[in-house]
């Protein structure tokens, strides 16, 4: 049966009748779609109205142009036969552009990707699936070895040397020459002046963010003990001293934002009102969870998908994110000096941090290319709760402060998702790992 054919058509109809539609989720969704396809020079498509998160109606539109709809995707048969056959992840196939969003938002796509994975569920119900590996979840097992295994004798690997050339040596290096500073040196006094300055409405944004950065810190902080100990345990031991200075800058970074709050904003409150659903689902839920797996799974699949959560999302998406806002408004107004100071260095530590992560899910990969559905598959599930906590900040604003554009933000937060995905994909590709021709001080994942 031809993809988008008459015949697919009226079959993709019948299934959407036995009500397996699709699911509006907790964001009720009206639009119209249009798929489409090329193949031997020959346009096929496919357009479907969408009404309170049930497709209402499905017809052909070969031929049609891109008026007809709200939302155009277009892509090359064999990607739709992938997505549709459930061997490619839709979420991230849009995000590295193999779907294209000819017409409309992808944003708007991705906000709404519950009741959009619905209907291509539906949709690949009626496409002839290709075999593919499945992905399981995370299981706990007992740990590979038992703690720290070299303490009953002299350590067999004491007389090999450090070897400085690998990339989390390089790491530490540069932690030890760039990431000794000191919170408490950093002058607050002109912050405390600016603050008293501010309008309620930019006090109040201001603190919201914050609080997110202050129990974001004080997270990872708490979550990083798991991995560092799975990489003591498997005797990796230049990894093991770079993550010593990883948490010892966490550390410091908790001691950024307690001092802001103490000092600068000591009439916050109660912060807890500033808990929203998608921020509780990725620190209460996914982090802790994704991290203290590893207490009872050290696999490489459990690493990855703790890699992927605290590294790559909550680090290099969401705080890189943030900062980039954090440090956008104070600049723009030249406010809050002692606080530019101490993100710029904040974020300079953060780029090591991610810079690892990705040298691990890297090296993971190298060793095992069968762990690339597992980093899509952590990817494309953390991608919806990461945008919601972004769209979060602002939505107690009719009129967000300082003129702030929240669609800006998203977009950055998304554009984080793709670096990533792509440079992983990359090291995938060419078996290599991310290391190879990246300076640890350079500024290559994250900004200086």
């Amino acid at each position: 049966m031809e993809l988008f054919s008459e015949a697919w058509i009226d079959a993709f109809r019948r299934r959407l009748e036995a009500d397996v539609g699709p699911d509006a989720g907790d964001r009720p969704w009206s639009t119209s779609l249009l798929f489409r396809t090329t193949a031997e020079g020959r346009e096929r498509s496919v357009a479907m109205r969408i009404d309170h998160g049930r497709c209402v109606s499905v017809t052909s539109a070969s031929g049609a142009d891109d008026s007809l709809a709200d939302l155009v995707v277009t892509a090359q048969e064999d990607t739709w036969q992938a997505v549709l056959g459930g061997d490619r992840d839709p979420v991230l196939a849009l995000v590295q552009g193999a779907l294209r969003v000819r017409k409309g938002s992808l944003l708007q796509l991705l906000t709404h990707q519950v009741a959009a994975r619905s209907l291509l569920g539906a949709a690949g119900s009626v496409t002839p699936r290709t075999s593919r590996e499945e992905v399981g979840p995370v299981r706990l097992r007992g740990a590979d070895r038992p703690l720290h295994p070299g303490l009953t004798t002299l350590p067999a690997a004491a007389g090999r040397g450090l070897d400085h050339g690998l990339f989390p040596m390089r790491l530490y290096h540069e932690a030890k020459r760039a990431g000794i500073w000191d919170p408490q040196a950093i002058d607050l006094s002109r912050d405390r002046l600016d603050w008293d300055g501010l309008t309620s409405a930019e006090r109040h944004l201001l603190l919201r963010v914050a609080a997110f950065f202050q129990a974001g810190d004080d997270s990872v902080t708490r979550d990083l003990l798991p991995l560092l100990q799975v990489i003591s345990n498997a005797g990796r031991l230049e990894e093991e001293l770079y993550l010593t200075s990883f948490l010892f800058e966490e550390a410091k970074h908790v001691e950024v934002f307690r001092r802001f709050l103490q000092e600068v904003a000591p009439d916050h409150g109660d912060l807890r009102r500033f808990e929203t659903p998608a921020y509780r689902t990725v620190f209460a839920e996914e982090l802790p969870t994704a991290l203290y797996a590893l207490r009872g799974d050290a696999s490489p699949r459990a690493q990855i998908r703790a890699a992927v959560t605290y590294n790559l999302v909550v680090e290099g998406v969401l705080a890189e994110t943030g900062y980039h806002g954090y440090m956008a408004v104070l600049g723009s107004r030249g406010i809050l000096p002692g606080m530019q100071r101490a993100v710029r260095l904040l974020r300079r530590d953060e780029g090591r941090h991610i810079a690892y992560g990705v040298y691990l899910v890297s090296r993971l990969l190298r060793d095992d290319p069968g762990l690339w559905p597992a980093v899509q598959a952590d990817l494309g599930r953390l991608l919806d709760p990461a945008l919601a906590v972004v769209a979060e900040v602002f939505e107690p604003y009719d009129t967000v402060p300082f003129g702030l554009e929240p669609e800006v933000f998203s977009g950055y937060a998304l554009d984080r998702f793709r670096l990533y995905l792509d440079r992983l994909d990359r090291a995938r590709q060419v078996g290599a790992l991310i290391e190879e021709g990246m300076e640890p001080g350079a500024g290559l994942i994250t900004a200086s």
